[in-house]
């Protein structure tokens, strides 16, 4: 069997699990974990098939980045059902839509300053994060039910862009 055909078939379905364990798990005290895990994997994948580590990393990044656009398509395709609902308004959408954005730019800082903390400092600055954007959506008087920004999973709620939830 050609390598590439079988690394085309192998990999998206070690990347989903993959991915849903990481989904479902919270706050880790070393934030570099699942990096590191998947770094781990796709290594693991090269050496047992015979594959050039650089194409394996591209497979699970072209996985990632499509999964995360369909994640963003149905974000926006619930948030314009809420304004065909009448549950929202077009500008509290577009709050939401740019606070979004926001949140992602942010992500990297975010991440950065997780490291080297305690599991309990990391609880602490996600509370701080979760609460500072509570408020917002109180402040625009948006339920906090259509604040998903990030993440997948069965968890239902906010999550942060940063693969953290709020639960509700």
């Amino acid at each position: 069997m050609n390598k590439k055909y079988l690394l085309y078939l192998a990999i998206p379905a070690v990347a989903v699990a993959t991915l849903g364990i990481v989904a479902v798990s919270t706050v880790s005290a070393d934030s570099s974990n699942t990096g590191n895990r998947i770094e781990s994997l796709v290594n693991a994948i090269s050496q047992k098939f015979n594959l050039n580590p650089t194409e394996v990393q591209q497979v699970f990044d072209d996985h990632k980045s499509k999964m995360r656009l369909q994640m963003e398509e149905k974000i926006e395709e619930r948030l314009n059902k809420a304004v065909v609902d009448g549950k929202l308004t077009q500008e509290q959408v577009n709050k939401i839509l740019a606070k979004q954005v926001e949140l992602k730019a942010q992500e990297a800082s975010f991440k950065a300053s997780l490291e080297g903390k305690t599991k309990e400092e990391i609880k602490a600055l996600v509370k701080a994060q979760t609460d500072s954007i509570k408020q917002w959506a109180e402040e625009n008087n948006i339920p906090i039910k259509y604040m998903v920004f990030g993440g997948f999973g069965k968890h239902r709620g906010m999550g942060l862009g940063f693969g953290h939830f709020i639960r509700k």
